[in-house]
């Protein structure tokens, strides 16, 4: 028998009718809403079809346990999860496309091919000015990388921040302290031929560059029982205590071993330190490993200063 002598018999059209009633009427269903707010669903549901495509990045970074493992099941299947989505949000888009009585999918897919390409036009014309903005985003955000990779993350360029305008650049918030350094050991030889001749250096915020004496013909490590006092500020979070022990040449420095010390860890030293110096193992219980190699003796002290005492309040009823 031919399908439309099987098809055209009035059980078949009885079987066939509520199978394909379902399809037909998501197909003829139309939204009674006005266009202006059709184009906001249209910008939404684009909007929504884009977020699928970013669900494996979004699970992931959510503290729920059971979505960071479906990220992880997500990411092992990658191929196929965009080729489902892409199935997905294009039934999606076309089912709501044909809802809309003032939209046809073939209009929403020009639409979205014109915005592309002026968007794309947008961009190659402010490219310059975009390529300027971001660079500058980008030296901001990685800055002490990039001082770091040139070789002045150490030094404080411009003597400025947004916190000195709200305290009216006073100085307040600064406080004397003391380094106390005892001894330097285990030192890299700079030259086979000629001792070190041992000298350290200390970076911190606005602080000048400051320095020990230089110990002649020190080798790898020597008593120094120096005092030095600086300024710190110790709700500045970005400043940091840079130490480099250096050799005197004839002409010019090197660089032997080098550290950091972060602010709270500068501020714990600071804090849990008392009582005048005195060279001994009790006041330096534990060396500073520097890199590449070699240990520093260093105390931290606050120093009491009655003519530097002074508060926010008098600096400004004293301008």
């Amino acid at each position: 028998l031919k399908p439309a002598l099987l098809c055209g018999s009035p059980a078949a059209t009885e079987c066939a009718g509520p199978a394909m009633s379902p399809i037909n009427d998501l197909l003829d269903y139309r939204l009674d809403i006005d266009k202006e707010f059709q184009g906001w669903i249209l910008l939404l549901s684009s909007v929504t079809c884009i977020f699928f495509f970013c669900l494996p990045c979004y699970c992931a970074g959510l503290s729920c346990r059971a979505a960071r493992k479906f990220a992880t099941w997500l990411s092992q299947r990658l191929p196929s999860f965009y080729l489902f989505m892409t199935m997905f949000n294009f039934v999606l888009m076309f089912f709501i496309c044909t809802w809309l009585p003032d939209w046809t999918f073939d209009q929403y897919l020009a639409m979205v091919l014109q915005t592309t390409i002026q968007s794309i036009q947008h961009l190659l014309d402010g490219a310059s000015s975009i390529a300027i903005i971001a660079a500058f985003f980008f030296a901001i955000v990685f800055k002490d990388r990039i001082a770091q990779l040139f070789g002045f993350d150490h030094k404080t360029l411009f003597r400025f921040k947004l916190r000195d305008c709200l305290t009216c650049f006073g100085s307040s918030r600064f406080q004397p302290i003391e380094l106390d350094i005892w001894k330097v050991e285990d030192l890299r030889s700079d030259d086979p031929f000629t001792a070190n001749n041992v000298f350290v250096e200390f970076y911190l915020g606005y602080n000048e560059t400051m320095a020990t004496r230089v110990f002649n013909n020190a080798g790898s490590g020597c008593l120094m029982k120096q005092v030095l006092q600086l300024n710190f500020d110790e709700n500045d979070e970005e400043e940091t205590l840079f130490i480099f022990v250096r050799n005197q040449k004839v002409v010019g420095t090197s660089e032997l071993a080098r550290a950091e010390i972060p602010t709270e860890k500068l501020k714990a030293m600071v804090n849990s330190t008392r009582g005048p110096v005195i060279w001994s193992p009790l006041q330096f219980p534990e060396a500073i490993n520097m890199i590449p190699r070699g240990k520093l003796w260093l105390r931290a002290a606050r120093v009491d200063d009655a003519d530097y005492n002074q508060s926010f309040f008098n600096e400004l009823t004293t301008c």
